[in-house]
């Protein structure tokens, strides 16, 4: 029987160890044995007060705990807290010498980092602490579109549910896919979430607050998604020079203008893969994208999953555009 054991603390977030802790529950049902032992570790055995104010009941304190086979650490606000307690940061390094395999959950990255674990590395957490956590630790190669990493014995993950996608892969591990799959199937989620954390827009929110020159910029692309889009174009419409209006955008949105449009035509061409009234090359006409094969290159580079994958999964396609798709 393999231990694995969730660390949770004040503020944590409360889905960042009970929702791989289920993967794990629901792995030992769906394999109709106990191979796993699940564990709630707490800073003592009192009971551990998370972010939405739920109680969870500690097994044990984190330093009685032994025979750990996987420690996984939670995030969530009180991980600040956390990360100064040079007792708990002294036990992770010990942890980390002796267990089999170990990793963390949304902000828990940070726990690792102050253990000195990520450095050289490259790692994940939750999106809106990816650049902290690259400021912070330097020597750590973060990305921040990945939903979970693997480094030798070492597992982060991002925001919240993606500790489920981690569970999930370190079932298949352990037991194959097949009782991977089952435990998926009984959770309702995906095996392998397409994409990367793409938790939210960052063209909206930059849209929110441009002005000028780029303001009009954007609302010309969006006015403009199906028709011949580069930055020449771009500036002749807002009366400003290409190099000047390349600035701006990477000013004011981090990216390009030709990233921007692209990411727009990718936004437009889910949408209408995801009402599923248009085969791939009309979604690709009226993205932009022009072509099937363009869309298809498109999603396989950006999301991982081509077109018919992604609307399989989110649209609803009948069985005649299913056949209109195959011979596009």
């Amino acid at each position: 029987m393999k231990t694995i054991a969730v660390l949770g603390y004040a503020d944590c977030q409360i889905l960042d160890v009970t929702g791989p802790l289920q993967v794990f529950a629901s792995a030992n049902r769906a394999l109709g044995q106990d191979f796993y032992q699940i564990k709630i570790l707490g800073l003592s055995q009192e009971p551990i007060v998370t972010n939405s104010g739920m109680r969870l009941v500690p097994d044990q304190c984190y330093f009685d705990a032994t025979d750990i086979d996987t420690l996984l650490f939670a995030g969530g606000r009180g991980v600040d807290l956390q990360r100064r307690n040079q007792e708990l940061i002294n036990w992770i390094q010990v942890q980390a010498r002796s267990v089999r395999r170990i990793g963390s959950v949304c902000s828990g990255a940070f726990l690792l980092a102050e253990a000195g674990l990520l450095a050289d590395k490259e790692a994940v957490s939750h999106w809106q602490c990816c650049d902290l956590l690259a400021e912070e630790f330097p020597d750590t190669r973060v990305n921040s579109d990945a939903i979970w990493i693997k480094q030798g014995d070492l597992y982060t993950s991002a925001g919240v549910t993606s500790g489920i996608d981690l569970a999930l892969a370190l079932v298949e591990e352990d037991l194959g896919h097949e009782i991977a799959m089952a435990v998926a199937r009984e959770l309702v989620v995906f095996m392998k979430r397409p994409g990367g954390q793409a938790q939210f827009s960052t063209q909206l929110e930059a849209q929110l607050k441009t002005t000028g020159p780029v303001a009009k910029a954007v609302a010309y692309i969006e006015q403009h998604l199906n028709a011949e889009l580069n930055l020449a174009i771009l500036a002749e419409h807002c009366c400003v020079s290409e190099r000047h209006l390349f600035r701006l955008f990477k000013s004011e949105f981090e990216q390009s203008p030709a990233t921007y449009i692209e990411n727009s035509r990718l936004s437009l061409s889910r949408q209408l893969l995801e009402s599923g009234a248009l085969n791939l090359q009309r979604v690709a006409e009226q993205s932009g994208l022009v072509s099937a094969d363009n869309l298809r290159r498109v999603f396989i580079r950006r999301l991982g999953i081509n077109p018919s994958e992604y609307r399989d999964r989110f649209g609803s396609v009948t069985c005649d555009q299913a056949s209109k798709d195959i011979n596009s």
